[in-house]
């Protein structure tokens, strides 16, 4: 016989089972979330080094379920102190709040150590199940601590250690607002999920470390410490990668053998970080070392690949060597698979140094080119790296920009080549590592840079330039106060629309004198017209320019700024007439 429970009984029974079942269903859930964070964050650890933003998308993921507030407070290397490295609360209208944070909450002056502070030096979390005012009031470490626990609407809260290879770096902070509080299930979570962050933070500590070794190599070997023979003028740049992760093996080098033949050479090795920066030192010292045995680029290439082949890596190495002779009329190069070198004519041709041979590092049997180019005073030599042409991802689209750039008569008369390369290329649009090393032949004088905002410097140019032109021209004392003019009214241009450096120089063309201003601004219009008010000062410097001055013509350097070229009321001796360059057969 079988026994019914009344109908009394019947319903409480089923209400107790209900709510058992949502409390078991409920636990699941949190299970699933719990399981879900550590799953996500440990994606988000993996995916990039840049700890700063991996840590903030770690809180914005802990606060979609797990928590309303996540706080990474890290140690800071230098100051030893913690600060608020990342932090994310579920009201988004908090967070440029925890942005400003800093480490001053941290470190108070309270009676107690703040929580995070401690967990960090013990290692040892910290569980507060239900925080009302009478917690906040025992627990906080400052008065400020206790306002910012009140106006962020703390009702639960966990703090664990950021921790790995028995190191602390730092500490971990979830609270809950709502009514739901933490328990020890979470607090393990939370531990594991800091166990985790702590691998992250010391896999970035070890990535910058190596990084900073590789970029100390690069600066220490990539030198300005270039020959200084009469009729050679070198200018070099390198500019890393956006990233850390974009520091490559690029390198340039110039050196002048005991005969007086001038090597010059640039090259890039496969790979990033401190195993390419290793190799960029070997590669670029073994052209050094194999200079003292043969003056032949491809001899000198053949040396260096066989170095490269000794050594275990399985990376390869593109790379340009060329020889100046001591004469400085012909240079012989020879190429390794690296992009090819231009060289700008000063009557305006250009010739392209390119030549068919592989990498080094593919094999010892390789062979190398050697080619012969006639030099001439004036000439330009570009050497780069594929970071400069490869900016838009199409090398052959980037080589043909290089080359609308060399075109330009302004390349010529840039203080410095290296870098007005770089910016009319680039224009900000940097990706990859670029190195860029260029060679003017012949012209070392008459030639001038300076910031506009140092008004010393102007006067003493101004005398300079003044006996440069009584130097290579003839001129009279009414002409060369023209000149004086015109130089006096370009630079104060250059002042009021290009604030920056500017590059000067001046060049005998047959019987002209021409003046050549390049700044670094925006670029101006030239409208050389008087000004309708007869008073005003703007407009009358370019109108003078144009009445004094032979010709003028201005042009937009894109990505660089204006180009002016004006030819001056004097002429030239017939003695600073150039000759030009042509290539010779290999």
């Amino acid at each position: 016989m079988s026994l019914e429970p009344s109908t009394g009984e019947s319903a409480e029974a089923l209400a107790v089972s209900t709510e058992g079942t949502l409390i078991v269903s409920r636990s699941i859930d949190r299970t699933q979330e719990r399981l879900e964070l550590l799953v996500r964050a440990g994606e988000l650890f993996h995916q990039s080094l840049e700890l700063d933003d991996t840590l903030a998308n770690v809180a914005r993921t802990a606060i979609e379920s797990f928590a309303d507030l996540c706080l990474f407070d890290l140690f800071d290397e230098r100051s030893e102190r913690l600060y608020v490295t990342a932090g994310a609360h579920r009201d988004a209208s908090l967070d440029p709040m925890l942005k400003n944070l800093g480490s001053s909450i941290l470190y108070s002056s309270g009676s107690r150590a703040h929580p995070a502070v401690r967990v960090s030096q013990t290692g040892e979390s910290v569980l507060l199940p239900v925080v009302d005012a009478q917690v906040i009031a025992a627990h906080a470490a400052s008065r400020e601590h206790a306002a910012f626990m009140h106006r962020m609407g703390y009702r639960s809260k966990i703090v664990v250690p950021v921790a790995a290879q028995a190191h602390i770096f730092g500490a971990l902070t979830f609270v809950r607002t709502g009514s739901e509080a933490f328990d020890e299930r979470d607090v393990r979570a939370a531990e594991e999920l800091g166990r985790r962050a702590g691998l992250a933070v010391a896999n970035a500590k070890q990535y910058r470390r190596e990084q900073h070794v590789a970029a100390t190599l690069q600066r220490a070997f990539l030198t300005q410490d270039f020959p200084t023979k009469r009729g050679l003028a070198f200018h070099a740049l390198y500019r890393p990668g956006l990233s850390d992760a974009d520091l490559g093996g690029d390198w340039y080098d110039a050196f002048q053998t005991p005969d007086g033949w001038v090597i010059v050479t640039i090259g890039d090795v496969t790979g990033k970080g401190v195993e390419a920066a290793r190799l960029m030192v070997n590669l670029r010292q073994s052209v050094r070392i194999a200079a003292t045995i043969a003056h032949e680029p491809s001899a000198i290439l053949r040396i260096v690949n066989n170095a490269l082949m000794l050594d275990r890596s399985d990376a390869l190495a593109t790379a340009f060597v060329g020889a100046v002779s001591p004469d400085l009329s012909i240079m012989r190069y020879a190429s390794a698979g690296h992009p090819p070198a231009f060289l700008r004519w000063e009557h305006g041709g250009i010739a392209v140094l390119d030549a068919a041979s592989p990498p080094l590092g593919i094999s010892r049997e390789t062979t190398f080119e050697d080619r012969d180019l006639a030099i001439a005073d004036g000439d330009l030599l570009v050497l780069y790296t594929d970071g400069l042409t490869e900016i838009t991802k199409d090398a052959i689209a980037g080589e043909a920009m290089l080359r609308r750039v060399l075109e330009s008569e302004a390349a010529l008369h840039a203080a410095n080549p290296a870098r007005y390369v770089e910016r009319a290329i680039a224009q900000g649009e940097q990706r990859d590592d670029i190195a860029i090393i260029t060679l003017q032949f012949g012209r070392s004088r008459h030639r001038w840079r300076f910031d506009v905002g140092d008004p010393s410097a102007a006067y003493a140019i101004r005398r300079d330039l003044l006996g440069s032109i009584l130097e290579i021209a003839d001129a009279t004392i009414d002409e060369l106060q023209s000149c004086e003019l015109i130089f006096g009214e370009l630079i104060g241009n250059a002042v009021r629309y290009a604030p920056g450096p500017l590059s000067i120089s001046l060049s005998a063309e047959g019987a002209d004198v021409v003046l050549h201003i390049i700044d670094e601004g925006p670029g101006f219009d030239y409208h050389p017209a008087l000004p309708l008010d007869p008073w005003a000062e703007s407009g009358r410097g370019l109108f003078l320019i144009s009445c004094l001055g032979k010709a003028v013509t201005v042009s937009r350097l894109p990505g660089y700024g204006s180009y002016v070229r004006v030819q001056l009321p004097v002429r030239s001796h017939r003695e600073f007439a150039t000759d030009h360059g042509t290539e010779l057969a290999s």
